[in-house]
């Protein structure tokens, strides 16, 4: 099936499923989401994201949600349905409370490079509430709008002094003299892959350093990577039109690659 839908207790038509207009997702974008990749009828990060998801409802007040087992149970039930192929599996909760789970085919880019735009005053260290994958997401679309126009995959989010922060859908690490660094999660989102990736990094026996990055820095970074939960690793060959490193996928990027897969993730 191309698209499966669960809705607030089974599954649904994808379409006849609608909230309702006094849902509080609707109404104020006041929910979370959480966004995982799905092959052979296994989601292989379904607990991270379920521990973040719960996390974020804890620390933002949000209840009552679905509970733990109740959005496993949907996702089991909606990934039974799906072939063996690469699928992007979405989850929705409000406080309704609702539970809305997708799945749609997902291509994936095989590690194949990207670009990026610079958005300088994109990013806000202070703003605690992006530290969560809540429903109100438009500042990062209209970033990723922005990065699109300039001829860019992504957009890249500064700060208003041009430290490093998150990509548009991703977190961001850089490869600076054989270390991976990464910004601190001030304002930003903790991504679940990216946290695979610190740990293979540590595995693989990469220095890793969690810290800001002025501009210099990630302008003259060796390699930059964009990680999240769908893509898993993906390498960045040219920001602003100016190549990273040598302009392909470096070696440091690879190593995390593989070493993602054997701690959990997969491989491409």
């Amino acid at each position: 099936m191309s698209h499966v839908v669960w809705l607030d207790g089974g599954l649904v038509p994808p379409a006849s499923a609608a909230l309702g207009i006094t849902d509080p997702g609707v109404r104020w974008g006041d929910g979370l989401f959480e966004t995982m990749r799905a092959e052979h009828h296994r989601v292989p990060l379904l607990d991270r994201h379920l521990a973040r998801l719960s996390a974020s409802a804890r620390t933002l007040s949000l209840s009552p949600v679905p509970s733990h087992d109740e959005v496993a149970a949907a996702v089991r039930a909606v990934v039974a349905q799906i072939d063996e192929g690469v699928h992007r599996v979405r989850i929705t909760v409000t406080t309704r409370p609702t539970l809305l789970v997708e799945a749609t085919p997902y291509a994936p880019t095989g590690g194949v490079g990207v670009t990026v735009a610079s958005l300088r005053g994109a990013w806000h260290p202070g703003n605690e509430i992006c530290e969560h994958k809540t429903l109100s997401h438009a500042g990062h679309r209209l970033s990723e709008r922005r990065a699109h126009a300039r001829g860019a995959d992504h957009a890249l989010l500064l700060d208003d002094r041009g430290r490093l922060g998150e990509a548009g859908s991703a977190n961001v690490l850089v490869v600076i003299a054989g270390a991976v660094v990464t910004p601190p999660i001030e304002g930003i989102l903790g991504g679940v892959t990216r946290d695979l990736l610190l740990e293979a990094a540590t595995a693989e026996g990469i220095p890793v350093q969690v810290r800001h990055l002025e501009e210099p820095e990630w302008r003259g970074a060796d390699e930059m990577l964009l990680s999240n939960g769908l893509a898993g690793v993906t390498p960045v060959v040219a920001i602003d039109g100016v190549p990273v490193g040598t302009g392909v996928p470096g070696p440091v990027g690879s190593r995390l690659t593989a070493g993602f897969a054997r701690c959990g993730g997969w491989q491409g």
